[in-house]
């Protein structure tokens, strides 16, 4: 149970992060002129934003001509950020357009075009928005282009929209950025094949939106109008040497950062076991391999200075959600890094984030559904967070594909009897049965479910599933959960990994046992994203063959994992008939 415990935990820490709603706002300080402080700014510099408007509505009363309307303006604008929409039109309103230039007259026309947005008048907003990118004042172009970015997605133009947004992304970092590019991603899944592509091949070379694009087509299995421009973006990557003929491109020197001591010892050894295993099954050149321990006194800092006083050129790890963000948030950190987890804030160029996360089991189960025709859903799912994060991201790719959840039912253990839920949740969807279920369920909430379909009315609807349904697991009870499909891990059922079947590794190297055999195949794999980085990072369209499934790297630096697909028969998990990723041909 002391090796177990540490092992839960680093499997928890490795689910990464959810993302939340685009900021789009400047900064409270960047709106004004260069000017001693006043009362006023002060406010609006400590985010008091409705002190603040109030402030430079007093200095407005108090002032004539031009400071005056500065007054105004700036009142307007804090208004703004407060939220208080009435307030800053009226002060807005307060300030003739024609006496204004440069900085000044560039927010008027920011603070109107809100205005005509929230009015419906996209064209007029736009209108007022067709200043040049390049006048734009670097403080004042997030909120040109989100604006701009609202406009076009209101006139029914996504494509440029997404065009708009792809430059946003490019001056955001941490969840804003993630929530943006979730935007642009979205807006292209709307394009047909023929217009993407002809869009794609009509943007500049350099601009952002092409690696955005260039991935969706790559998924789609077309083909890239022109290579991906990387020209100067990557240059710690660029100086590896030279790359094989299958993009194989591993560093002189890498440096893993993992937790070797202490509470998190256990997964790391589990972690770097697997590092080790990938590295000496490669018959190729391979670089010089230290590990530094990041429980170590000093920890995580003085882990990257020793590795980078030793001369790395390439980081796998560190392993913690909040060492990632550190990691990401050093600027003079130049090293393209694989990193174990999924934090707030952007990768670098050239970087990777992997991690084992609740979201692409979520996106993997809606595209099983959508393949099979089956787009009328009903979920059931219970109080759990990572139930939630996949039924999340779930929802969202069933939809984004032509797709509907239909009912959601909640379980949970004081009440266990499902069937009324079930049977409302069919009723207030029309009546008719959905084409199949989504468990976002524990083992023994699932087992209790799969024992009530048929008094439910709904024996022979296909059963999909996370993992989560793994926690609780029994071997003898899991009988009962006959035909339930979940998405897992390739190497834990046998397709695959250019290793030994798990459970004969795991009879032999403890690390690879149990909980701990997850972890060993996340090791394996960031090996072999490390070998392949700098293949990802410059063609969309490349995968690495894993582990723990088909691995890609879209354009905000995250490891997507398309996983392999497990059915319960006789009480085990096996390959699911139709669930097989392609044999491990030694390719990437």
């Amino acid at each position: 149970m002391l090796r177990t415990a540490p092992l839960l935990l680093a499997i928890a820490l490795l689910a990464g992060c959810a993302s939340v709603s685009v900021q789009r706002e400047p900064s409270a300080t960047s709106t004004a002129p260069a000017a001693a402080p006043t009362p006023a700014s002060r406010l609006a510099e400590e985010g008091r934003h409705a002190e603040a408007a109030a402030a430079y509505a007093a200095l407005a009363a108090e002032s004539r001509g031009a400071a005056r309307e500065r007054a105004w303006l700036r009142a307007a604008w804090q208004h703004r950020l407060a939220g208080n929409e009435a307030a800053a039109r009226e002060a807005w309103s307060n300030v003739p357009r024609r006496r204004l230039e440069g900085r000044d007259a560039l927010l008027h026309d920011l603070l109107g075009a809100g205005f005509q947005l929230r009015g419906g008048r996209a064209d007029a907003a736009l209108a007022l928005l067709g200043q040049s990118r390049a006048s734009v004042p670097g403080e004042l172009a997030a909120d040109w282009h989100g604006q701009r970015a609202d406009a076009l997605r209101q006139l029914g133009r996504g494509f440029d929209a997404a065009g708009e947004l792809a430059w946003l992304a490019a001056l955001q970092s941490g969840e804003a950025r993630v929530a943006t590019v979730g935007e642009i991603v979205s807006l292209l899944s709307a394009e047909t094949d023929a217009s993407l592509s002809a869009k794609a091949a009509a943007l500049p070379t350099g601009h952002p939106l092409y690696a955005y694009a260039g991935r969706t087509l790559s998924q789609r299995g077309l083909p890239l109008p022109r290579p991906y421009d990387r020209a100067g973006s990557t240059p710690a990557l660029d100086a590896l040497p030279p790359a094989e003929p299958d993009g194989y491109r591993p560093p002189e020197r890498l440096a893993v950062l993992l937790p070797l001591s202490g509470p998190l010892a256990t997964a790391g050894q589990s972690v770097r076991e697997g590092v080790l295993a990938a590295y000496y099954a490669e018959p190729r050149r391979r670089p010089a391999l230290r590990f530094y321990d990041t429980a170590a006194p000093g920890g995580l800092r003085e882990a990257l200075a020793r590795a980078t006083a030793d001369g790395a050129q390439m980081l796998i790890g560190p392993l913690s959600r909040e060492e990632v963000n550190t990691v990401f948030a050093t600027p003079e950190l130049s090293l393209p890094t694989v990193a174990l987890n999924r934090g707030g804030n952007a990768t670098t160029p050239g970087s990777a984030s992997f991690a084992l996360a609740p979201e692409d089991e979520g996106v993997a189960a809606a595209e099983r559904l959508l393949e099979r025709g089956q787009r009328r859903v009903l979920v059931v799912t219970q109080a759990d967070e990572n139930a939630r994060r996949a039924l999340e991201s779930f929802r969202a790719h069933l939809a984004a594909g032509g797709g509907e959840v239909i009912g959601e039912v909640m379980v949970s253990p004081d009440n266990p009897d499902y069937v009324p839920a079930l049977q409302q949740a069919v009723a207030s969807a029309g009546g008719l049965r959905p084409d199949a279920l989504f468990l976002s369920l524990k083992a023994a909430e699932a087992r209790l479910l799969a024992s009530q379909v048929e008094p439910a009315g709904l024996v022979g609807v296909p059963r999909v599933a996370t993992s989560l349904i793994l926690s609780g697991a029994n071997l003898r009870l899991d009988v009962e959960l006959e035909g339930i499909e979940y998405p897992e891990l390739p190497w834990l059922i046998g397709l695959r990994g250019g290793l030994p079947d798990a459970d004969t590794l795991g009879s032999t190297l403890p690390a690879a046992q149990g909980g701990g055999a997850r972890l060993f195949a996340f090791g394996v794999d960031a090996w072999r994203l490390a070998s392949y980085l700098d293949r990802l990072v410059s063609d969309p369209g490349a995968q690495v063959r894993g582990a723990t499934g088909e691995l890609t790297l879209d354009a905000t630096g995250l490891v997507r994992r398309k996983p392999a697909w497990a059915v319960f028969s006789g009480g085990r998990p096996r390959p699911a008939p139709d669930g097989a990723l392609l044999p491990d041909a030694g390719a990437p």
